[in-house]
């Protein structure tokens, strides 16, 4: 509660503020509206920098996403290194099995899912991103990643860790950095008025992108070590004393 006031506050202030996180829109949209973020000056980055939306107009600013061309062989690759794929729709994530990795995303992220035989044969624009989960075995995901490097150049895609168990396929060049830096350009503001707060490795590019930069206390160590401020964990309060 410290936390969303110290964030109100800022509002009230004139400051524009930014939620960017991986999670895709129509999670974040059910977030911000119960945090109350949705006065002139509030904006939503998702989907680690695929689509950027103005809580305050209910607007899409900016969206992109990976190719159609990709899903077949992205997910059956997947399927053979027995890992979960899955790809959004504009309401809620597809998958092509139910299993334990989709509930627990499903669950932690309060999203909608569906099963479908074949993803490319129900999706009919590009998605936003292509996430593969694993719960247990980090490694196997690193193997998939390598495995996938061929992929990634035919199709222009970047492949980042944003948890150990969550890896993600975007667009080259997306990532919640090239998010900031958009939504900087649309709102004609420089680097130097921004200020973020990251802790996990999907971070590092909008920790690069903004003018001061605050490290969670539960940060990751190459957060920490990139910030000009190390505040407390953001269950002690950690946004409102980096805020002061």
């Amino acid at each position: 509660q410290e936390n969303l006031r110290a964030i109100q506050k800022a509002t009230e202030l004139g400051h524009a503020i930014v939620v960017t996180t991986g999670r895709p829109l129509y999670s974040t949209v059910r977030q911000v509206e119960k945090l109350g973020l949705t006065k002139p000056g509030c904006y939503a980055i998702t989907s680690n920098g695929a689509l950027i939306y103005n809580s305050h107009t209910k607007e899409t600013i900016f969206q992109t996403g990976v190719p159609r061309a990709c899903l077949r062989e992205a997910f059956d690759e997947a399927v053979r290194f027995g890992i979960h794929p899955q790809t959004y729709s504009a309401t809620g994530v597809l998958c092509e099995k139910d299993c334990p990795e989709m509930q627990y995303y499903a669950k932690s992220n309060v999203i909608n899912y569906e099963v479908v035989e074949d993803v490319t044969k129900v999706l009919d624009f590009d998605p936003i991103k292509i996430l593969f989960v694993d719960l247990k075995d980090r490694s196997r995901l690193e193997r998939f990643r390598e495995h996938m490097k061929d992929f990634s150049e035919r199709f222009h895609l970047d492949m980042f860790f944003s948890c150990d168990q969550y890896l993600e396929f975007l667009p080259e060049g997306i990532n919640k950095g090239s998010g900031i830096r958009k939504l900087l350009s649309l709102l004609d503001l420089p680097r130097s008025q921004c200020a973020c707060f990251g802790d996990n490795y999907n971070d590092i590019e909008m920790m690069e992108s903004c003018g001061f930069r605050v490290a969670m206390g539960n940060a990751v160590p190459e957060i920490k070590a990139m910030a000009d401020h190390v505040t407390t964990a953001t269950d002690e309060d950690g946004i409102l004393l980096g805020l002061q």
